[in-house]
């Protein structure tokens, strides 16, 4: 790849994930995400302090798009509970875009200490996001809080069915867990 082409990002963080998922986080060097990636370790630091922060795209647009979904759906008179949850299946379809990436997410993240806990972080702004959109249509803080959070487990929930079998559409195992959960 040229040293201009488009999407290093993107790259960079495909090839965090794919080469820790085939040969270990610890043993992945940024010199060899680097190489994959078709630029020089010195692109990957443009783009990321360390090697943490290429497991993790850049997520500034899509909090705020989780917010105003939330918002507009809350606006429109839903409880919160179901305007999270119309949030929720808006960052699925984000999610289905590139269906590899929570897979190999699993097998990576978890076992890394310093990326679960990014990973929890960023959950937690997840529904933070959310619950800030739910505010602005309307909602109590702390039903707002709390509906973030059942979306948030709706979400893991529907990760975990997905992963199991994979060759089924995830939007719609959100939405089936997303119906569920509107029963309780």
């Amino acid at each position: 790849m040229g040293r201009w082409e488009p999407g290093a990002r993107g790259r960079l963080e495909r090839a965090a994930l794919t080469l820790s998922a085939e040969q270990g986080y610890e043993a992945t060097t940024v010199a060899q995400i680097a190489a994959a990636a078709g630029v020089t370790e010195r692109t990957f630091y443009r783009h990321f302090p360390d090697k943490v922060d290429a497991f993790f795209p850049d997520n500034t647009d899509l909090l705020a798009t989780l917010a105003t979904t939330a918002r507009e759906a809350q606006d429109d008179g839903s409880p919160p509970r179901d305007a999270a949850m119309t949030a929720l299946r808006l960052f699925a379809g984000y999610v289905a875009e590139e269906p590899e990436r929570p897979l190999l997410s699993a097998r990576v993240i978890p076992a890394v200490p310093a990326l679960a806990g990014r990973d929890l972080l960023r959950q937690q702004q997840m529904v933070g996001a959310m619950a800030e959109g739910l505010v602005a249509g309307g909602a109590d803080a702390v039903a707002a809080r709390l509906a973030g959070e059942a979306a948030l487990s709706a979400w893991r929930t529907a990760l975990t069915i997905w992963r199991a079998d994979p060759d089924r559409v995830l939007t719609d195992v959100v939405d089936e867990v997303a119906s569920a959960a509107s029963a309780l």
